[in-house]
């Protein structure tokens, strides 16, 4: 087993100075889904995405599954790397781990953009989670995939073909169905002590999509007053794909 992160790193020309955006892909996903948005962005800032533990490149990574052990590797890598404070963008279960990893170390966390984000309520679709951990072939994962997207989203058939091969790895579904096992008790998610996190006031932007069917966008609306909120109309639970460019210049704001 390796203990160190797999990791995107893209550098910039431009401000050489500014702080880093670290990419924390969903639950089953990986750094790569992260392509176009990170490419983009490395146009103003240096960025890096992981793979988190027990995905992709990082699959083999010991003791993977908690949010809490995801956060204290990124932290490490982050630190080995001498980057002392960098901005956080976190889609579903990352969402969690930039939370935690804000609660562990601020000082590390220059701002927070949380797209659909775990743990912010008890309720989530542990079943159609499930399923996409247990799914390895290309029809299996065209059954699943549609549950992260609005009913009227168009899936594109690379992001099909991304996630079939990296199924096809030795290990890669094991390693999802034994996260999602232990993902929920009686049904529910772990909450994060978000008040305690929003209590670092680290600048967050919260981004959910109205039609998530994956965790609900309820979760969201006790927070309106307390984050940079946006509820985006008519998408579901993939913001970066759906609503590629409103995403885009929300984190270009949080991060210049």
């Amino acid at each position: 087993m390796s203990d160190r992160l797999s990791c995107i790193e893209l550098s910039t020309t431009q401000n050489t100075n500014t702080k880093p955006v670290v990419f924390l892909h969903g639950f089953g996903g990986m750094a790569a889904q992260w392509n176009e948005l990170q490419t983009d962005v490395s146009k103003h800032v240096a960025t890096l995405a992981y793979d988190l533990p027990g995905h992709s490149g990082s699959l083999n990574f010991p003791n993977a599954g908690p949010p809490k052990v995801a956060a204290k590797a990124i932290i490490a890598d982050l630190s080995q790397r001498g980057i002392a404070q960098a901005h956080f963008v976190g889609h579903s279960m990352g969402g969690a781990i930039a939370g935690l990893t804000a609660l562990f170390n601020p000082d590390l966390v220059a701002s927070l953009t949380l797209l659909a984000p775990g743990g912010f309520g008890p309720q989530i679709n542990i079943d159609v989670l499930k399923k996409w951990a247990s799914a390895q072939s290309e029809a299996e994962l065209r059954d699943v995939i549609p549950n992260f997207f609005a009913a009227d989203y168009r899936l594109p058939d690379a992001y099909v073909e991304l996630h079939t091969k990296a199924r096809q790895v030795e290990g890669a579904n094991q390693a999802l169905i034994g996260i999602a096992d232990n993902m929920t008790t009686n049904g529910e998610q772990g909450q994060l002590p978000v008040d305690d996190i929003l209590a670092k006031n680290i600048p967050t932007s919260l981004i959910w999509g109205d039609s998530d069917a994956i965790i609900p966008v309820s979760q969201a609306l006790p927070l309106k007053d307390k984050v940079d909120l946006h509820i985006l109309n008519g998408v579901g639970h993939s913001p970066a794909e759906e609503s590629y460019e409103v995403v885009k210049n929300i984190l270009l704001d949080q991060v210049k």
